[in-house]
Order: structure tokens, then C-alpha cells, then sequence
């Protein structure tokens, strides 16, 4: 156990990456805007999830503000999503094998590099408290205790305050527990009711509640898609979430295809009970469905980071169903099947982790090369960025300015910085990005230096600029 939860939280502490995201505009604000008041500020978008922000405020308040601290927590959730699901199998898994092997594969989402990045630890911190309350649900159906009922509907609704991504994957859950587990069907409906409950009561707050409380003319992050980006209908939904697997989940798509034959070989084989097996299968098929919850917005129904969260959750409920249904079968059937399925699971987390460092390196490049040309600036005065490399602006790329917060943490420097692409380049202006060309807008820019990129010149320039003075406009 000590050495999934090692294997686990080595995966995730990765401090020397520094951010990628919305990290740096956090620890920004974290340094100069007072700390843990920060989340106060950013109420108005998170209060239909109330918690979303404090695994990254507790991470930066171990680090001093730096974004290395929140590795320590992505760690910590890593290293107890493994020891939660190992507690929940613990009272029905025949093997101790099987049940880490499962553990850690869950631990590691090979299906779902996204959770190796900071941005989604609100997200892990949702997927442990389903994993707890799995283990409430066993021993709720194990034992007939009502705290152990109870027990499920609070953990649930605790974990949709840091993410409600998990509420669709939590009925599913509860429905494939109950199934699994010998029990009477009294307590098998009152399962399924309460973990449905527990997300109606959380929709409810976050769809009506949250729009009566919230001040006339704003909205939380999710009304605010909500009315601007929602999807038309029941096809559209579908049609997004398909249409996002099949251009961009070739590994999900495997996945699925994976825990299908595995349920089947397992069934045919003896190692679970032939309904079991078809239980197995059955929420493997449905997995990609539990991405309905994303129905607020098209880009997030596009986004295969989204879409792999809610399909990789569903998938471990199916993975879980093996040890929670095994019956006696040799011991070498066991520790093949479980050998086999660590070794993917710290492979595909390795490929994970390889997947992000071209985009950490461009950054850390630009931050490099950036850092001189800011103590050089004086006063009032701003360093326009020009982009003609295609390179930045882009998703993990200094999108919306976020260059301007990382320049903050991580070269220690409060001048202005302008990210800026030129209207008649060789690429087209990142959606968000905005237009300027120093070179002709009679201000007094100084060159500052050239980053040489594959794509073409980074060219850095200082003045006295600001937003208005640079003819910006923004890109659709």
C-alpha cells in the first residue's frame, strides 16, 4: 500500500514545472492580492461551487505563493485516491493484489493526462470523494447502517462543491455498486436514490439556488456559459460528446474497447459471474454518456480534458467491479491480469507526463528569455511581447494574457507585459489574442532582444504603452 501511495504522489509532485494555466494568475494574485482573499475575490464565478478554489489556495499558502505548492496537494489527492478506493474494496475483495492494482490504476488515469495538471485539482479532489463514498456504498449494502448511507450522500455532495463533473458519474456509480454487491434490493434502491439525490440537490443548488443569491447583472462561471453557450438539445449533446471522442480519444476509445474484453475474458474464464460481467461492460459502453454533465457549454462539451474526466471516472466504477465480484480462480490468473494492469497504468501516466513538457518547456523558454528584457524596464514602463512564431496565445500556451501573471511569479517583476501577434502574420491571431504591430504606432518602443523560435522570431520591446496606446483589438 505505501508504495501505490508513493507511486502515486510521485506522479503528480512535479514543483519544477512551475504553472501552465490559470496558476499563474492565482499565485499572482495569492502574492499581491492577500493570500486566502484571493478566493473571496473570485466568489462571484465559483460560489455554484464553493470549494473549487481551496486545494490551489492551500497549495500556495504551503508554498508562499509559488506554484510548486499546489504539486504537494495534487500529490496528496493522488496518493489518497489510491489508499480511498483500496479502503472501499477492502471489506469484499478476495485479493489484496487485485484491489492495489486497481487502486493504482485509478491513481494514475493513464486514459487521462489532464489530471496530471494543476488546473485540475479541483476536479481529482471531486474524484476522491467518489471514491470514498464508494466505500460507504459497499458497506452500506454490506451492513444496513444508516451512517454509511449517509455517509455516501454527504461525501458525494462535499465533492461537488470542489467539482460537480462527477454528477452524472455518481448515480452510475451507485447503480453498478448496487448491482455488484449481494444485498437486498431495499437497500440497493436507497443507494441509488440517495446518490441521485445527492446530485439533483447539488444541480438544484447550482442551477435555481445559486441564480436567486447572486446579485442582478452577474453570474457564476457556469450561468454565465450557461446563457451564452448552452446546447440546443438532446442530438447536439450527443453529436458534441461523439463527435470530441472520436477526434480526440483514441485512448479512450481503447480504453472502453479494453474494460469490454477484459469483462468478457474475466466472465469467460470464471474470475466473475457471467452478470457481472455484463455489468462490467455495460458501464464501460455507457462511460462516454457521464459527459452529459458538461451540457452548459459547447466548448466544454469539445474540450477532450472534460470529456476524459467524466469517461475515465465511469471507467474506474467499471474497473472496480472486478474485485468487488471476483470468485475463486487461481492465484496466477489474479497476478497476471493485476501485474499487467499496474504496468499500463504507470506507462500510460509516464506518456501522460511526457505529453505536457513541450508546452512547460515553451513556456520556461519565454519566461527565460523575458526575464532580462523585464529588469531593464523602468518605471512605468511596459514590454511588449510580439508573437510572429505562431508559437504562444494558445491553450497551455499564455492564453488571455496570462503571460502577465506568470512574468509576476516567476521572474519576480511587477512591469507591464503586452502578449501581442501581428494582424497580417504568417498565423492567424489566437481566439482571445490581441493585434498589435510596435513598429508602427509612433510610440517610443525600444527592440529589447529576439527569442529565435522553429515557428519564426519572438521580438520583445519596452515603453511607455498600455493597452489603449497599442491599437489592440481583440480576436474572434
Amino acid at each position: 500500500m505505501v508504495l501505490g501511495a508513493v507511486l502515486a504522489f510521485a506522479a503528480h509532485f512535479r514543483p519544477w514545472e512551475g504553472g501552465l494555466l490559470e496558476e499563474w494568475a492565482l499565485a499572482r494574485d495569492w502574492q499581491f492580492s492577500g493570500g486566502w482573499r484571493v478566493m473571496y475575490a473570485y466568489i462571484e464565478w465559483t460560489i455554484s461551487r464553493p470549494l473549487h478554489l481551496f486545494p490551489t489556495m492551500l497549495g500556495l499558502a504551503i508554498a508562499g505563493g509559488s506554484p510548486a505548492g499546489i504539486f504537494v496537494i495534487m500529490g496528496v489527492v493522488a496518493a489518497a485516491q489510491f489508499l480511498a478506493v483500496m479502503w472501499a474494496l477492502r471489506p469484499i475483495s478476495r485479493s489484496f493484489w487485485l484491489s492495489a492494482a486497481v487502486a493504482l490504476f485509478i491513481a494514475l488515469h493513464p486514459l487521462w493526462p489532464a489530471g496530471l495538471l494543476q488546473r485540475f485539482l479541483p476536479a481529482q479532489t471531486a474524484a476522491l470523494a467518489l471514491f470514498v463514498a464508494v466505500g460507504f456504498a459497499i458497506r452500506w449494502l454490506q451492513r444496513g447502517r444508516a451512517r454509511w448511507l449517509v455517509g455516501t450522500c454527504v461525501t458525494l455532495i462535499l465533492g461537488f462543491t470542489f467539482y460537480p463533473g462527477p454528477a452524472v458519474v455518481a448515480p452510475l456509480m451507485a447503480l453498478a455498486v448496487a448491482l455488484a454487491v449481494r444485498a437486498s434490493w431495499k437497500r440497493r434502491i436507497a443507494v441509488v436514490v440517495a446518490a441521485t439525490g445527492s446530485t439533483g440537490l447539488m444541480t438544484l443548488y447550482s442551477i435555481v439556488i445559486v441564480r436567486l443569491v447572486t446579485p442582478a447583472g452577474t453570474n457564476s462561471y457556469e450561468l454565465s456559459n450557461i446563457e451564452s453557450s448552452a446546447v440546443k438539445g438532446a442530438h447536439d449533446l450527443l453529436r458534441y460528446i461523439a463527435g470530441t471522442i472520436v477526434n480526440f480519444g483514441v485512448p479512450l476509445i481503447l480504453g472502453i474497447l479494453a474494460v469490454v474484453v477484459l469483462a468478457a475474458v474475466l466472465s469467460l474464464r470464471g474470475a466473475i459471474p457471467n452478470n457481472a460481467g455484463w455489468l462490467m461492460a455495460g458501464v464501460a459502453i455507457l462511460s462516454p454518456a457521464c459527459a452529459v454533465v458538461f451540457f452548459g457549454s459547447t466548448a466544454w462539451l469539445q474540450d477532450i480534458d472534460r470529456i476524459g474526466y467524466t469517461t475515465s471516472l465511469a471507467l474506474a466504477v467499471a474497473l472496480m467491479i472486478w474485485p468487488i465480484t471476483a470468485q475463486g480462480v487461481p492465484r496466477k490468473l489474479d497476478a497476471t491480469f493485476a501485474s499487467a494492469m499496474a504496468v499500463l497504468a504507470v506507462v500510460g501516466c509516464l506518456i501522460g507526463i511526457a505529453h505536457w513538457q513541450p508546452f512547460v518547456q515553451t513556456q520556461h523558454r519565454l519566461l527565460s528569455a523575458l526575464a532580462p528584457v523585464l529588469k531593464e524596464a523602468t518605471g512605468d514602463q511596459a514590454v511588449v511581447v510580439v508573437d510572429r512564431s505562431g508559437t504562444f496565445g494558445n491553450l497551455y500556451t499564455f492564453p488571455l494574457q496570462y503571460l502577465q501573471g506568470a512574468a509576476v511569479v516567476a521572474d519576480h517583476d511587477l512591469s507591464k507585459v503586452w502578449l501581442c501577434f501581428p494582424e497580417s502574420g504568417q498565423y492567424p491571431v489566437p481566439s482571445g489574442g490581441i493585434t498589435c504591430d510596435p513598429t508602427a504606432t509612433g510610440l517610443n518602443l525600444r527592440p529589447a532582444g529576439t527569442l529565435a523560435l522553429a515557428g519564426g522570431d519572438v521580438d520583445f520591446y519596452i515603453g511607455n504603452v498600455d493597452a489603449s496606446d497599442l491599437a489592440i483589438k481583440e480576436s474572434k
